[in-house]
C-alpha cells in the first residue's frame, strides 16, 4: 500500500512525525500469512507464519527533528507503537512491537530512508 504524506499522519511513540522528504509512505508485508506443513502420513496442517513482519518505509529530511529522534531510537533499539492515520477516511492502523531501522546513512544526502519493522498490525 502506498500513502501520500499529505493525506496521512504518522505517530511514533506519541510523537507526530513531520518534515517528510518523499511524497509516499509504503506499507508492505514479508512472507506468507500461513505455512502449510505435511505430516509423515500425508496429513496437512496450516499454522500462522510467526516470521512475517510489516515494513513501513518513509523518507525524512536529514535536518528534521523527527529524523533525529528516529536516529536515536534506532541507535538504542527502542521499540514502540507506530500509528498511521488516514486523514481522508478517518481510519488508522496501529503497528505494535515496532523498531526503527535506518537505511542510507550517507553524510551528504539531504534525505534519509527510515523503515519500521512491526510484528503486529491492529494488535493481530
Amino acid at each position: 500500500m502506498l500513502y501520500d504524506v499529505k493525506n496521512i499522519e504518522l505517530v511514533w511513540r506519541g510523537l507526530t512525525l513531520s518534515k517528510f522528504a518523499g511524497t509516499k509512505v509504503k506499507i508492505s508485508q514479508s512472507g506468507d500469512a500461513v505455512k502449510t506443513y505435511t505430516g509423515i502420513f500425508g496429513e496437512t496442517m496450516t499454522i500462522p507464519n510467526a516470521t512475517r513482519f510489516w515494513h513501513i518505509t518513509s523518507n525524512f529530511l536529514a535536518n528534521s527533528e523527527s529524523y533525529k529522534i528516529l536516529e536515536q531510537d534506532s541507535l538504542y533499539h527502542t521499540s514502540g507503537t507506530l500509528i498511521v492515520r488516514d486523514l481522508n477516511t478517518g481510519t488508522s492502523d496501529t503497528f505494535s512491537d515496532c523498531y526503527v531501522n535506518l537505511l542510507e546513512n550517507k553524510q551528504d544526502c539531504k534525505e534519509r530512508t527510515v523503515v519500521w519493522f512491526a510484528a503486529k498490525r491492529n494488535y493481530k
